[in-house]
């Protein structure tokens, strides 16, 4: 039930988590999407700004609070944005995400009669990235964005972050406050072998050439800062050892250059590499083709099971990456297609190429589009890897108009105390 009363004050029972920020109560049958709340509030709250179908709102007191709270022992937690569900018990906030990927499925991509497997949880609460990105800002300060801006604030510990990382932020923030060279933002990242510390930073502009003895003695292995990638617009530069390991599964360790996309979650995304090969059943005569493969993240694996693996990734340092790792683990058949996704479909399409199974991992945006060239490699099996319940469901959906059945979605959980869930579907015709 919702009240209202003259001062826009509105009583509100949150019901559900959204996918993003918010809990979700109704008022004349709208919903009310209102930060910092829990499903079984009871909030006195007021409405911010209103949308055609829903409004958003945010607390003004909690009448009654949820037996689905927890204290956050981040100290940060109500000025920085990168954990918006800490305040909520973690099997709450997995419930939450089986809802979502349900609820996306069903409603964006009106698929049913599949099985939706339980959630895979995070095997670590917290500490569990490895890697985290620090904004800079003029003045000078290093940390995180408040929630919906892009003021910083400025923070000397993360409780999600591999607790390898965090003992870097002082140091960096004194490091960044004496380059010339104005930086967006600052990665710390660390590999699955001891020892492994890479500084990777970006800016908007050109290497201010001054800057090389900072960026020199910042690199101290001594001190347990191994390399630095600093980028730019079309440039590069590297100091010390700018590539991390990672193991994705026993036997194969890759090593991928630090600015290079890797899933944050490492023990997470062994989890991912299981259930695909799992649900893959491949064969040993079996010709793959991948998509989106990054790195090799997959691709490495999948080599040791099959025929042959044809690799396609868009960022040529991601396939540079991918070549070196399978040569040092001793793998030969894989071919590596440097090209955007499109493209390269339409290429071996040409060529008539034929596939026992395709595997994707897009970026969140998806695969749109692409589904008549997908179909036409007659493909038995689909499996794709998808961080973003919508666009997975909207491109699921439309395969089912290609012949692709959705058999299985596995949702696992990469991210714990904020809204994103990665998810495994497998299709077959």
């Amino acid at each position: 039930m919702t009240q209202t009363n003259a001062k826009n004050e509105i009583t509100l029972e949150i019901d559900s988590l959204s996918y993003g920020p918010y809990g979700v109560g109704r008022i004349d049958g709208k919903a009310v999407m209102v930060p910092k709340t829990a499903p079984g509030d009871r909030v006195a709250a007021r409405i911010v700004a209103a949308k055609p179908r829903y409004a958003i709102g945010e607390v003004l007191r909690v009448i009654e609070p949820s037996p689905l709270r927890q204290t956050p022992p981040c100290p940060f937690v109500n000025e920085c944005g990168g954990c918006p569900w800490q305040h909520i018990r973690y099997d709450a906030q997995l419930k939450a995400k089986l809802q979502n990927v349900e609820s996306a499925l069903r409603r964006i991509g009106r698929l049913d009669g599949f099985e939706l497997r339980p959630i895979i949880p995070s095997p670590q609460e917290y500490r569990y990235r490895r890697r985290i990105r620090l904004q800079c800002d003029r003045a000078g300060k290093l940390g995180y964005f408040r929630p919906a801006s892009h003021e910083v604030i400025e923070i000397d510990d993360c409780l999600i972050a591999d607790g390898k990382l965090t003992g870097f932020i002082a140091p960096l923030r004194r490091w960044v406050r004496e380059l010339d060279t104005p930086l967006e933002f600052v990665e710390i990242v660390t590999g699955d072998e001891a020892g492994q510390i890479v500084i990777v930073g970006k800016t908007g502009g050109d290497f201010v050439p001054r800057d090389e003895g900072a960026c020199e003695s910042i690199v101290d292995k001594a001190g347990g800062i191994g390399g630095l990638v600093l980028y730019g617009p079309n440039w590069r530069k590297t100091w010390g050892e700018a590539a991390i390991s990672v193991i994705a599964e026993h036997g194969v360790s890759m090593k991928v250059d630090a600015d290079v996309f890797t899933q944050v979650n490492a023990e997470g995304n062994r989890t991912i590499l299981n259930e695909l090969l799992a649900a893959g059943a491949f064969q040993g005569q079996d010709r793959v083709l991948e998509l989106y493969c990054g790195a090799g993240n997959f691709t490495l694996s999948l080599a040791r099971r099959v025929a042959e693996v044809v690799a396609v990734e868009g960022s040529r340092l991601s396939i540079q990456s991918g070549k070196l790792s399978a040569q040092r683990n001793g793998i030969e058949n894989i071919r590596w297609i440097c090209s955007a996704v499109p493209a390269a479909l339409s290429r071996l399409k040409q060529r008539r190429e034929i596939f026992a199974q395709l595997v994707l991992d897009p970026p969140r945006a998806g695969a749109k589009g692409l589904e008549a060239e997908l179909a036409s490699f007659g493909a038995e099996k689909l499996l794709y890897v998808s961080c973003d319940p919508a666009t997975l469901a909207r491109d699921l959906g439309a395969l089912g108009n290609h012949g692709y059945k959705l058999r299985m979605v596995q949702p696992i959980d990469l991210f714990p105390h904020s809204f994103h869930v990665e998810s495994l579907a497998l299709m077959t015709r």
